[in-house]
């Protein structure tokens, strides 16, 4: 797994160092394990 260190925007982030997850998430997600979202913006 690589590391990456991100660039001091603020000074929270200063030493922040994270991990890629490159390796760990595929490039498409599990066809079985996504369910869509049904709408529920109606108001009448």
């Amino acid at each position: 797994m690589a590391i990456r260190k991100l660039k001091p925007t603020s000074p929270g982030q200063r030493h922040k160092v994270i991990g890629a997850f490159d390796n760990i998430t595929a490039s498409a997600p599990e066809k079985s394990l996504v369910v869509g979202k049904r709408k529920s913006g109606g108001r009448n």
